[in-house]
This record gives C-alpha cells, structure tokens and sequence, in this order.
C-alpha cells in the first residue's frame, strides 16, 4: 500500500511540476509581450507621431492573462496568499486554532475556484464571441482566462489538500 500511496504521490507532484513550469514560461512570454506591446505603443507615439490602433486592447488582454497565471501560480506555494498576508487575527490564536484557521481559508478558496469554473463555463458561451472594439477579436481570448484560472488553481489546491492528508496519515 505504501508503493500504491508513493505512486500517487509522485503522480500528483508531476502534474503540478508540469502544469507550474507551463504556467512559469506563459507569464515571462507574456511579459515580454506586454513589454513588446507598450513599447511599440510608446514609439508609435512619441517618436513617430502616428500611435498604432492596437496597442492598448492587445496590451490589456496580456495583462488580463498575467494577472490569472500569476494569480494561480501563487497557489502553488505554500501560504494562501504569499503577496497579501493579512493575518493579524489569525496569529492571536492557539497553534491548533491557526491550522483549523488555515484550513477552513483553503476549502472556501477551494469553493470560491468551483463556483468561479463553473459559472465561467456557463457564461463563456453566452457573451464569448462579442468582438473586442480596436481589433474585432472575440472576447472569448479574455474570458477563457477565468477557467484556466480555477482549474489551474485547483490543481495546486488540490496538491494541498493531499499533502495534509498524508501528513497526518503519517502521524497517527
């Protein structure tokens, strides 16, 4: 049984490992097209005199995506939200207060990226092919993000909760 927990273990961990390595190389790609996207914004402008059309929708969608990449990166460690901390009450409890604490944040973050998967998935369908106003795209670019961002987030939630499960498997 031991072999059989190992292997899901090691299972699980590569999915993450894989899905957080693609998310990685996304958000620098992103960035650098963002950065691509502002400048030639920027030159169009100042230098040229003749702002190209495209450079703010383009740039705004990239940003929409880094955002939610980000966003379900920071799942992946170990703290709820690594950027934004506000545990002030939270640090006044008991030790065994915290952990429960903890872990009812994670299953409401958990409820949150449910409901955010499946209302998203309803609504992508209704309004997803609405044009963007400079290029004509269909919004569907900027609306796909919401479930890549919860099915991205769950698997790392998920790779959480597993690994409580074998730690207090291994405890008793």
């Amino acid at each position: 049984m031991d072999k059989n927990k190992k292997g899901k273990k090691s299972t699980v961990e590569k999915v993450v490992s894989i899905v957080g390595t693609i998310g990685f190389f996304m958000g620098v790609i992103l960035m650098g097209l963002m950065l691509f996207t502002l400048t030639a914004g920027i030159c169009s402008r100042y230098i040229f005199n003749r702002p190209f059309f495209w450079t703010d929708e383009v740039a705004r969608i990239i940003l929409i995506w880094t955002i939610f990449i980000g966003a379900a990166l920071a799942f992946q460690k170990r703290t709820l939200i690594n950027h934004i901390n506000v545990d002030f009450f939270v640090t006044l409890l008991p030790s065994r207060s915290r952990e429960i604490a903890e872990k009812i944040a994670w299953v409401a973050t958990v409820f949150f990226c449910i409901v955010i998967f499946l209302i998203s998935v309803k609504f992508i369908p209704q309004a997803g092919f609405i044009k963007t106003t400079a290029l004509g795209l269909p919004k569907i670019i900027i609306y796909i993000t919401l479930p890549i961002f919860a099915a991205v987030s769950l698997v790392f939630l998920v790779e959480r909760i597993l690994s409580w499960n074998r730690k207090n498997g291994g405890e008793k």
